[in-house]
């Protein structure tokens, strides 16, 4: 039997006293908790009982819409949420009144026993009715059929990642609310812990991009991967996650491998959480031990604390201000910052008054501790110049080359889509970028930098003087270093650039095995036909004279051919040159496609082609075509009119020399160097036979473009 003075006893007792004391929180949690998950469930199921439209039987479409309620994808993180901001502050509101504060320290209770208390009571209000609804909610649906053993484990899932994230928050709030003597700078507080990292991210994000010319947005060192002191970011991260797996997937529910996939996403947020709250109580209990009574009605408690609080808020402010005016006005790292330098200033001098007046509860107050002000400002505009000025070297960094592993080259003028891998992508398509960085390691070091070097003054130059006329390729190299870091620099590849030193980098196996998917889309195919019923691909090739298509898999020895004509001819002087003839794309039945060019000089690949009655009327003869429609369009600026003309040619010679005077533009190239081309002035229609002259000739004839200085002489001249 237990004693009625044992310390479990003793517990229990204070419990049911805060209880009863914060019945109004305990009852608010109570019922929502049963709103949203029982009488939630109750609604859900009965509705679709009625449902006549679906194919689906009712168990499976109740298992999913419970699911939608209480799994991995409702919104019982909102209520958790909010519930723990709310029981943090009332928890401890008393100690923001003389007497409540008087009162309970007359108490002979040691201040641990009763910090234990109030916060472990918060997390029975909270964990006590979450639990009992959902229990309640998986047997109304088990009662009706629809709770499968999957749903019940994700069920139970969803509520442990809530209760981390709860936990999180809680923990936060609770610091928050101790550092503080007042509800409403408890709450000012709050917004201050959860909010301050991603400022600081984006405020650092914001600056990078503005200031730096070869900082890539797309590769942003992990600022916006993770803000590490939001809960809810921690939290939502893995779930929104797991969701687009599931959408890519279109597998909701129904499985076991569906719920433990999409659990693994959020193990790192959730123990990120639970670490947030190990901290947060620690310096919580702390700050609790060394409270004193005097501190009750204070805005905050510590004075060190409010003023790291308004140089920090200050600074992020004055430069968050600063960037926006440096936006409105299109600065760029050349131009005077005169306007936001003035901006900085003044929003140091607002933010200063405003927290100073919240700080002493009284707008009197504004001024006090004006010494301040100049600080934030001098501040604020030390970090503006030191983006500005380029004194971190960001923008001409380059790494040790005996540091360097491997490297890898993204044109961004040349962008596709890839089958992924599977596993560990969300997505059925993978972006350029991540394929480039995953199957592109480029050992030869020495050439990557040197190109590196070029292309980060190149941008640099850009950036300061805006772009000029001439050409340039926009490009991201990524250093894999060997201690395991990634170091990323965008960069503009000028058109005057060394043929030799691209040919060296663009030239080689590795460079091509990362630009173009000719290892692993074989196996990725094959796995998903073993996978799936009825899997079925199309083959289709388009070139500028036809499309043709085929249902059966010649993917492997399409891939032999192509394989041997980029070790042979790929190359940046030959992809700068020439563009493609044509197409090949390899189609799914879920219509996700892959295609890769085909160039003139890929003869393998073309071979391949003709063999399978794939190439599309292979290189039209000049001799077969019947008519040439050379148009041109032109502003005049002496006359202020617009020239809009076209001449027809159907004299073989003239045909003949209008096609060795141009080149196809149908197709793009990865390194496309439209500087060769006349500008676009002159649209030229080729018209094969007699049907492409009718009026849906769109579908068979075909445009080129002429080289920049072989227009012949017949063909009228641009003013």
């Amino acid at each position: 039997m237990t004693s009625a003075n044992s310390s479990l006893a003793k517990f229990m007792r204070e419990q049911k006293a805060l209880l009863w004391r914060r019945l109004p929180l305990a009852a608010l949690s109570i019922i929502m908790y049963f709103l949203y998950d029982v009488f939630g469930t109750v609604m859900l199921i009965q509705r679709e009982r009625v449902n006549i439209y679906s194919d689906q039987p009712f168990p499976v479409r109740g298992a999913w819409i419970v699911s939608g309620l209480m799994g991995l994808r409702s919104f019982g993180w909102l209520i958790c949420s909010t519930g723990a901001v709310l029981l943090a502050i009332q928890g401890f509101a008393y100690l923001y009144k003389t007497q409540t504060v008087d009162f309970y320290e007359s108490r002979p209770e040691k201040r641990s026993t009763r910090f234990f208390n109030i916060v472990v009571n918060g997390i029975f209000i909270y964990l006590v009715p979450a639990l009992t609804g959902a229990i309640l909610s998986l047997l109304i649906a088990a009662a009706n059929g629809c709770a499968p053993g999957w749903l019940i484990t994700e069920v139970f899932i969803s509520l442990g990642l809530q209760t981390a994230l709860f936990l999180a928050v809680y923990g936060m709030s609770i610091l928050a609310a101790l550092l503080t003597g007042t509800i409403i700078t408890a709450v000012m507080m709050n917004i201050f812990f959860f909010g301050l990292e991603g400022m600081i991210r984006l405020t650092v994000l914001g600056y990078r991009t503005a200031f730096y010319a070869t900082f890539d947005q797309g590769k942003s060192d992990g600022l916006l991967s993770n803000v590490y002191t939001l809960p809810v970011f921690n939290y939502l991260g893995g779930i929104v996650r797991s969701m687009i797996f599931a959408i890519n997937e279109f597998d909701f529910t129904g499985s076991y491998e569906y719920v433990i996939k999409s659990a693994g996403y959020t193990v790192k947020g959730t123990v990120v959480n639970l670490v947030i709250f190990v901290i947060a109580t620690v310096l919580s209990f702390a700050v609790y031990k060394k409270r004193k009574a005097e501190s009750a009605g204070k805005a905050v408690v510590y004075r060190p604390l409010e003023v790291f609080i308004k140089f920090v808020t200050g600074v992020i402010i004055s430069l968050d201000a600063g960037l926006l005016i440096n936006a409105v006005f299109i600065m760029d790292i050349s131009s005077g910052t005169g306007p936001v330098i003035i901006t900085i200033i003044l929003m140091a001098f607002l933010v200063s008054l405003i927290l100073e007046s919240v700080f002493a509860l009284n707008v009197r107050m504004a001024f006090n501790k004006a010494w301040q002000i100049p600080l934030i400002a001098a501040a604020s505009i030390i970090i503006l110049f030191v983006y500005k000025s380029g004194v971190t070297g960001y923008d001409s960094f380059l790494p040790d080359k005996e540091k360097v592993g491997s490297s890898y080259l993204v044109n961004y003028n040349y962008c596709s889509d890839y089958y992924n891998d599977g596993e560990e992508y969300e997505s059925s398509y993978m972006p350029t970028e991540e394929f480039v960085e995953k199957n592109m390691f480029l050992t030869d070091t020495e050439d990557v930098l040197s190109l590196a070097a070029i292309g980060q003054s190149d941008a640099v130059m850009r950036k300061k003087n805006g772009n000029s006329d001439s050409e340039y390729w926009e490009a991201l190299i990524g250093w894999r270093m060997k201690d395991g870091s990634l170091i990323t620099r965008r960069i503009t590849i000028p058109e005057d650039i060394d043929p030799g030193l691209m040919d060296r980098i663009t030239g080689r196996d590795e460079f091509t095995r990362g630009v173009y998917q000719v290892e692993n889309v074989v196996p990725i195919i094959e796995s998903k036909k073993n996978s799936a019923a009825n899997y079925k691909l199309t083959m289709t090739v388009s070139t500028e004279h036809g499309y043709l298509e085929k249902n059966v898999d010649l993917t492997a020895l399409f891939l032999d051919a192509y394989r041997k004509d980029l070790k042979e001819h790929y190359c940046f002087s030959m992809a700068s040159g020439n563009n493609p003839v044509g197409s090949i794309s390899v189609y799914d039945n879920r219509n996700i496609s892959i295609s890769w060019p085909i160039y003139e000089c890929f003869d393998d690949t073309i071979a391949f082609l003709k063999e399978n009655d794939m190439w599309s009327g292979g290189f039209l003869d000049s001799g077969e075509i019947i008519k040439i429609k050379v148009s041109r369009s032109e502003y005049v600026e002496e006359t202020g009119e617009y020239i809009d003309d076209s001449e027809e040619y159907t004299e073989k010679e003239q045909i003949k020399e209008i096609m060795e005077s141009s080149i196809s533009n149908t197709y793009s190239s990865a390194w496309n160097r439209s500087s060769i081309f006349d500008g676009g002035g002159y649209n030229i229609e080729i018209y094969p036979d007699e049907a492409s002259q009718t009026d849906n000739s769109y579908s068979t004839c075909y445009y080129r473009s002429f080289y920049k200085d072989r227009i012949p002489a017949f063909v009228p001249k641009k003013q």
